[in-house]
């Protein structure tokens, strides 16, 4: 038994590190099968020991490889080891982002490798949060993203994913692989997916998060076989309610597209869109404290730190959150909308509504602090989800964060005032409200809305995306501006 420690000080993984339950580990063995030919066991975040302590017997005689930033865990895991009695194992105390071929250079890749565990279930948003550095060189071409995408939430990633990556690099020379990791849901559909066609068995089986681990997440077990030669090249991940269940649909690519459910996609493939319409965005500020206003009495407005604000009522137009969308509910809140092009505010926004240029001038430094690099080298005040299409007077929306998509028209204020949405939102902009009616029940309709089922990943944080709405076929294309309806709208 083998315990090396860093030189460099290390920090353990935060908050979403959670320590594997030995009842669970043991339920995740005997899932495993037989493992009589496995030769090497790797888990990259050992954590206590979980997995060593609950080990099968067959797999006492085997090289055990582990690793992970907490010392206090690793004495764990290495008391663990010798009270199961294995005997060839080497706790590293190093960065699992660090896992490279090198560190598996002594060992024999013609044995069977089996990798296991539980990485963290935090992204590295969560990471950032905490001041927590341990974080791999983000190589966004990696995570296929580009453009504004790299600056946004779609830049957030998982660290388990991550983590899995770098592994999957590791084992590349190994000519039988099987991969078994508690991961949540969204990663392990987006490693499937990766491996796809490469891979000789995939399958995702969900656990009770909050039962094991107090966290209220989709999250399972993630299982994938990997032979360089020999047995067929799987075409499906296999998705079960718990772990040894039965299979209760296969996730996949249709046509080149990936859909959860491909049994139920087959019914509903041709409303699939040919020529996609692009769904926008709601507005994105981060200053819901000021910027999303209340009305009562009519008149008195009053921002989310209790203060009464003056500013000009033409600028005013009716928010939509999220919950508002999706219970088909009336907005509770006002957004002046002051900025319809991403180049920033208006030039003249002194001369146009001086009391609401006084009133973020009050809280520029609240604008400044925003951490964002999407507000970084913009004019101050800048907000983002906007262009000449939010002046539309009619709308069909959705929100992003319910597993059901239910979709909205909503209209001008009695003033006629735009409606907006905020962020976690979608929207196509129409001018006339027959035509957003046309598209909301089209889009309600049954075949649609089995689509959407197909197409959602129901676990997520958010299930409905501007992607997998651009995959559905509307029958009536959006406009980009109310202009030609002479609505009376703000900026116009």
């Amino acid at each position: 038994m083998v315990f090396r420690r860093s030189v460099a000080s290390a920090s353990s993984y935060i908050r979403g590190d959670f320590q594997t339950p030995d009842a669970l580990a043991r339920e995740i063995w005997s899932s495993l099968g037989d493992l009589e030919a496995v030769g090497v066991v790797l888990e990259p975040t050992v954590g206590t020991g979980a997995f060593l302590r609950t080990a099968p017997e067959t797999l006492r005689d085997c090289t055990w490889i582990c690793r992970d930033l907490n010392e206090t865990y690793l004495e764990e895991a290495c008391l663990a080891a010798r009270v199961r009695g294995i005997k060839d194992v080497r706790l590293d105390h190093a960065d699992a982002f660090a896992l490279g071929a090198d560190s598996l250079r002594d060992v024999d890749p013609d044995q069977s490798l089996l990798a296991i565990g539980n990485p963290p279930w935090v992204t590295s948003a969560g990471q950032a949060r905490f001041d927590v550095r341990n974080l791999p060189r983000k190589e966004n071409g990696r995570f296929g993203l580009a453009g504004l995408d790299a600056l946004t939430g779609s830049a957030n990633f998982d660290i388990a994913e991550a983590i899995l990556l770098q592994l999957l690099d590791a084992v590349d020379g190994f000519r039988d692989v099987q991969l078994a990791f508690l991961v949540k849901r969204t990663v392990a559909m987006k490693l499937g997916r990766r491996l796809l066609d490469r891979a000789n068995a995939l399958s995702f089986a969900r656990i009770d998060a909050k039962c094991h681990f107090g966290a209220s997440v989709d999250a399972g077990l993630f299982v994938c076989r990997l032979k360089k030669s020999g047995g067929e090249l799987v075409r499906h991940i296999d998705v079960s309610e718990t772990i040894g269940g039965n299979v209760c649909r296969k996730a996949g690519f249709s046509n080149g597209r990936f859909v959860e459910d491909l049994k139920a996609h087959g019914s509903a493939a041709h409303l699939e869109a040919t020529d996609p319409v692009p769904w926008r965005q709601g507005v994105k500020h981060d200053v819901a404290k000021l910027l999303e206003l209340r009305v009562s009495d009519g008149q008195v407005i009053t921002n989310g730190l209790g203060e009464e604000v003056e500013v000009e009522q033409e600028v005013l137009c009716p928010l939509y959150k999220s919950s508002d969308v999706a219970n088909g509910r009336e907005p509770r809140r006002v957004f002046p909308l002051f900025q319809t092009d991403l180049s920033g505010p208006v030039p003249d926004l002194a001369l146009r509504w001086p009391g609401l240029a006084a009133y973020l001038a009050r809280h520029r430094r609240v604008f400044a602090a925003r951490k964002s690099r999407i507000y970084s080298g913009k004019p101050p005040f800048s907000i983002f989800g906007v262009g000449s299409y939010v002046l539309a007077p009619w709308k069909v929306v959705v929100s992003g964060m319910y597993s059901t998509a239910n979709f909205q028209v909503v209209g001008p204020s009695q003033a006629g005032r735009p409606p907006l949405v905020d962020d976690t939102c979608y929207l196509l902009p129409f001018e006339r409200e027959e035509d957003a009616r046309t598209v909301a029940n089209h889009l309600n309709s049954d075949g649609p809305q089995s689509l959407i089922l197909s197409l959602a990943d129901k676990g997520a944080k958010r299930p409905i995306t501007k992607a997998l709405l651009s995959r559905i076929a509307v029958p009536l294309s959006p406009c980009d501006s109310a202009h030609s309806q002479g609505q009376q709208v703000a900026l116009v």
